[in-house]
């Protein structure tokens, strides 16, 4: 079978994929996770999507595919070397944004960027209730963090350690105090979102519904510079331009980052590739640097253990590293990590180490109110990662890894995956709770695409078949609202 042939083949499959999808999503007898355990709503007949915001979504989109495959093809033929692929990720950063709100854009009324007020919902997060009534001694706050957490539920608000609630209060106290900045945003609020506002949340205070907006676009910004990081751990791990290109240029495209919009867990994927890039570069700094980044990372989510274990695996598993030097740039990632942990629990007298204990206990007991079928979870949960991450992108992920060719960090994220699953810890909800690991496993996609010998023209068709699922998907399900 020629190469051509057999990129045809993905492609149609990937098509023939997303048919099959479509026809799931559409079909209400199907459910979608496990009935009485946890499924993902669909839209309901009262909700009707709008053309013209759907024809802008996708124009806005086809743009972004068009950008994506001059850039595959510039860089290609360049001989211009760091300078030609600075400007190419600068471009691609802002592209993303772009595209992620483009496709923010084709989705129904309510369903866009109106989900902003979700984080001002305790169903969907209760950052914002907490922040707003119970932070108003900062310091007080977090220094009786381990015994209050430990007295919290086992659903948000209990899982986690204190990084969403501060930076919460950070928003709202940025708002208080510049009233002037607060009205600017929201009096430019669009539309679709200030109805939003009034018609779920009600009255609220100015401040607090710009503080609401400023999260909310630090969020979407945070996660279209994933595409940043990716792009430079396919470069770390031996892979030219073009093969970066081509699994970095994806990511504003995958359909969990931008339908999870604007929650915390969209933002998290930029840290974990970022301690991953790090780690390709296999030098002292930069492994402490990357323990930082983990270190940051430990103050939002317990997720980040799992990256920490990527990061180990990425240091011990290295070729042609003695094992001394493995071993010391393990230990620099661990005094990059403890570092600021420990000036953290210095500052603010609450004991992280105890603050995690809690949140693990506290998500341990999610299983015991709420029983899993751990049969049916272990092959759900791959099926739902890969339309999480993309239908045509799995597909070309299957290929790199089944060629031999992706990157080990893609071999590590899909073992530690395994291993969460195996063990319990991550049955259901994957679509959401596995959003930080997304960036290496479409690392391997760019690996598939250069296996075999696909070209700007396959990116395209890739990146157009992304976009029509992200679109898909946009007039068939919600999952960030609490409720339907």
């Amino acid at each position: 079978m020629s190469l051509r042939v057999a990129r045809v083949l993905v492609l149609v499959g990937s098509v023939l994929l997303l048919v099959g999808l479509g026809i799931v999503l559409r079909d209400p007898s199907i459910p979608l996770g496990v009935p009485g355990e946890w499924t993902w709503a669909r839209l309901g007949e009262a909700v009707e999507p709008v053309a013209v915001n759907i024809g802008l979504g996708l124009a806005g989109l086809v743009l972004y595919v068009g950008f994506v495959a001059i850039g595959r093809r510039d860089l290609g033929r360049s001989t211009r070397g760091w300078r030609r692929e600075a400007l190419w990720l600068g471009a691609l950063l802002v592209m993303g944004v772009f595209a992620q709100l483009a496709a923010l854009t084709a989705a129904p009324p309510g369903y866009g960027t109106a989900k902003i007020v979700t984080l001002a919902m305790s169903g969907s997060s209760g950052y914002y209730n907490v922040a707003r009534t119970e932070m108003a001694d900062v310091s007080e706050f977090l220094g009786a963090y381990p015994e209050w957490i430990r007295e919290q539920d086992v659903y948000h608000i209990g899982t986690h350690p204190p990084g969403l609630f501060l930076t919460t209060r950070t928003a709202l106290a940025v708002m208080d105090a510049f009233p002037g900045l607060a009205r600017r945003i929201d009096e430019a609020l669009p539309v679709d979102l200030a109805n939003a506002f009034r018609e779920i949340l009600g009255p609220m205070p100015r401040a607090d519904r710009a503080a609401l907006v400023l999260m909310a676009s630090l969020t979407l910004l945070a996660c279209a510079s994933t595409a940043v990081p990716l792009y430079l751990l396919m470069r770390g791990s031996g892979y030219d331009a073009v093969v970066s290109w081509s699994a970095a240029s994806l990511w504003p495209l995958v359909p969990s980052a931008i339908l999870f919009q604007p929650t915390a867990d969209t933002a998290f994927p930029l840290l974990a590739a970022s301690a991953l890039a790090l780690a390709t570069r296999r030098g002292p700094i930069a492994a402490a640097v990357s323990g930082v980044i983990l270190a940051v990372g430990m103050v939002f989510t317990l997720a980040f253990l799992a990256v920490g274990l990527m990061v180990g695996l990425m240091f011990a598993t290295a070729p042609e590293v003695p094992i001394r030097r493995r071993a010391g740039l393990i230990l620099a990632t661990g005094v990059g990590f403890l570092t600021p942990t420990l000036l953290g629990w210095l500052a603010t007298g609450a004991n992280p180490f105890l603050i995690w204990w809690w949140n693990q206990a506290n998500h341990a007991g999610f299983y015991v109110e709420h029983p899993r079928q751990y049969a049916a979870w272990l092959w759900i949960n791959p099926v739902e990662l890969a339309v999480a991450l993309g239908l045509p992108a799995s597909a070309w992920a299957v290929v790199g890894l089944a060629s031999g060719r992706a990157p080990r960090v893609s071999w590590i994220a899909l073992g530690v995956l395994v291993v969460l699953t195996l063990s319990g810890r991550s049955l259901s909800e994957v679509a959401r709770l596995w959003i930080p690991f997304c960036p290496m496993l479409l690392a391997a996609s760019g690996a598939g695409q250069a296996r075999l010998g696909g070209g700007a023209v396959t990116l395209a068709v890739t990146a157009l078949l992304m976009a029509l699922q992200v679109v898909m998907m946009q007039l068939t399900i919600q999952v960030v609202y609490p409720d339907v």
